[in-house]
């Protein structure tokens, strides 16, 4: 598990690293003609930045989480006057909890955790969207293809956890095509690359993975079948939340404020290094050594995988809605498809959990 975080006082060299490295993603933006964003550093005359806790839902070892990532090595968080310490929780339920209980004063979730727990009158607002969608893909073998949900029928799929995000995303899929749910047997199994040698031996049809396993099982296997199978298309939006005691403190509304603003810049930057192949990205996280993960480190990878969220995960499909503003027409959309697949009851209006009243401007 990595656990990346500032000290109480950072030093002034590693400080000063991250300073650097700010000052040249933003030259590398101001020459591309681009903007990443116009938050201010609120730390004082004296240097010292205002301390905040974030909690993510699993540990910091995929590209998934490069906004905070990069926000991080980027020097984004200390541009805006944040020492921030990003602490890894096992799961959405997890991190909800954290978030909750006071130890996090922001984390992020997806909507299939969230609206549950919104319905049931946890005290929980979305204040900004991370993801339009889900990454999820599902991998077989050639000898016997999963290319369509139909192709799953009567068969054993793997999955990290039962009744987990995986699970409620095939559910949606397996609907959607008019496949019986109860046709298709769910197994928990590890979701790594070392699993493709069980569906070889016919104990798994295929099993669900994130995107950065997907590719590099892809890469490494010639016999690999990688598939969206309908799991991209159903409704998963990764929503930032907090709490609304967290909205009703003035201190609080400001980390979450100058949180959401490093957060849009170091994405935003992302984005723009996609014609530089990521490049500085990549460069500036490997350089601080604040990271280590298989996908990080393999270039075919980490450009694959990068290309992905920034094309079609972290900004709106439709281009109707800036980087991070939430879609209350995707927002109530989901909600109701939800309903009807017996994820929430119900009933409720969805627009009271969530608001772009704490988003950067622009």
């Amino acid at each position: 598990m990595i656990t990346a975080q500032t000290s109480t006082a950072p030093s002034r060299a590693r400080r000063g690293i991250r300073a650097t490295a700010a000052l040249i993603a933003a030259g590398a933006l101001a020459l591309a003609g681009c903007s990443g964003g116009g938050g201010q550093s609120s730390s004082g005359s004296d240097g010292e930045l205002k301390e905040m806790t974030v909690v993510t839902f699993l540990p910091l070892e995929s590209f998934s989480f490069t906004p905070e990532m990069f926000a991080y090595s980027g020097g984004y968080f200390e541009k805006n006057g944040l020492d921030v310490d990003l602490q890894p929780v096992q799961g959405t339920a997890a991190a909800i909890q954290s978030l909750v209980g006071g130890a996090t004063t922001i984390t992020r979730a997806s909507t299939v955790d969230v609206f549950p727990a919104m319905e049931s009158g946890q005290p929980i607002t979305a204040v900004g969207t991370m993801a339009y969608r889900s990454n999820l893909r599902v991998v077989s073998t050639t000898e016997d293809p999963i290319v369509d949900p139909s192709d799953m029928s009567g068969k054993t799929i793997g999955m990290g956890s039962i009744g987990g995000t995986s699970e409620k995303m095939l559910n949606l899929a397996l609907d959607e095509a008019g496949v019986d749910q109860d046709s298709v047997t769910r197994q928990a199994v590890p979701v790594t690359a070392a699993t493709l040698e069980v569906v070889r031996q016919k104990q798994l049809a295929g099993y669900i993975v994130s995107l950065d396993t997907s590719l590099a099982i892809e890469q490494q296997n010639d016999d690999a079948v990688i598939e969206q199978v309908g799991l991209v298309d159903q409704p998963d939006i990764q929503t930032w939340i907090t709490t609304k005691s967290n909205l009703d403190n003035p201190e609080r509304v400001e980390e979450i404020e100058l949180f959401l603003t490093a957060i849009k810049e170091a994405t935003q930057f992302v984005i723009d290094d996609a014609e530089n192949d990521f490049d500085n990205v990549l460069q500036i996280m490997r350089d601080s050594g604040d990271w280590n993960f298989p996908a990080l480190q393999d270039d075919a990878v980490a450009r694959a995988a990068l290309a992905e969220y920034v094309t079609g995960t972290w900004v709106d499909p439709d281009g109707s809605v800036s980087l991070l503003e939430n879609d209350m027409d995707a927002w109530t959309d989901t909600y109701e498809v939800y309903t009807k697949a017996g994820f929430v009851e119900g009933g409720q209006d969805p627009l009271q959990w969530i608001t772009n009243d704490y988003l950067p401007a622009g």
